[in-house]
């Protein structure tokens, strides 16, 4: 197994404050961008802050992996035409892939989860349009797709099938399933491996209390993961999405720092 070890920007102790240099003290090879929320103006949006990370990127050595739009959590990924949320994530979703291209990122993912979780044929109808689009606009650019949601296998297949693109993806998470889902993460793993991006958040918890414990202490099988990547022969990104301000990891320790640290040492262990 051939791995990248990464964290996402807003997991980092100071709500990303600093990320950049506290990715590289802390052994890290790089972290994903947030292209950030619709109410605050889409902040990765601006060319200036594009530069300051890019910038950072060239000062600490560090990747970004991805840039992630986790508005999905907000604002419905699979409205219908004709609808604002429908407006409001085309305009989100180009933004990204221009903030991908202009930044020398290969991947834009997308988490539908809440408003943004397909159920109905309609809704599967509506997501797997603007995948097309995203995909088919990026695809010019040389960029990536990816679609995270804690749907089931099945489901997971269908969006894959209707998208039908080239550079489209599947995004796993370690922990999503079993703690919001009670879903078998492993299952999905199994089965959808071949459908996945060599790009994967990783985090622990316990049902109803998600991505709130250092890697392998949670009840979502964490070992279980990385063994069946080690057997894969696994090249690409573990990212890190544990998150440590939140009340539920606070408890462990106070110094958001020292948990961070613990969580860093314990996925490095796990990978050796």
């Amino acid at each position: 197994m051939n791995v990248k070890l990464g964290i996402c920007n807003f997991c980092v102790p100071g709500t990303g404050v600093f990320a950049p240099r506290i990715v590289k003290d802390f052994g890290l090879d790089g972290m994903s961008i947030e292209y950030g929320s619709w109410e605050h103006g889409n902040p990765l949006s601006q060319r200036y802050l594009q530069d300051l990370y890019l910038d950072a990127q060239q000062k600490f050595g560090i990747e970004y992996p991805n840039i992630g739009v986790s508005d999905g959590d907000n604002i419905a990924f699979k409205a219908a035409p004709g609808t604002k949320d429908n407006e409001i994530f085309n305009k989100m979703g180009i933004g990204a892939i221009d903030a991908a291209a202009y930044m020398g990122i290969g991947l834009v993912f997308f988490s539908n989860f809440g408003p943004s979780l397909a159920k109905t044929d309609e809704d599967f109808e509506n997501a797997s349009r603007r995948y097309q689009y995203f995909c088919d606009y990026a695809g010019e650019k040389g960029i990536k797709i990816g679609c995270e949601n804690p749907n089931t296998v099945e489901e997971q297949k269908k969006i894959y099938e209707m998208v039908d693109r080239e550079n489209f993806y599947l995004f796993y998470d370690s922990c999503n399933h079993h703690c919001l889902a009670d879903y078998d993460v492993h299952k999905c793993l199994r089965e959808l491996y071949p459908y996945y991006i060599n790009q994967m958040h990783v985090k622990d918890g316990v049902p109803g209390k998600n991505a709130s414990m250092v890697v392998g202490t949670g009840s979502t099988g964490f070992q279980e993961t990385i063994d069946f990547l080690k057997e894969q022969n696994y090249e690409g990104w573990l990212i890190l999405e544990n998150l440590y301000e939140l009340e539920n990891m606070r408890v462990i320790n106070p110094d958001y720092f020292e948990i961070m640290k613990a969580d860093v040492a314990a996925l490095k262990a796990a990978v050796k």
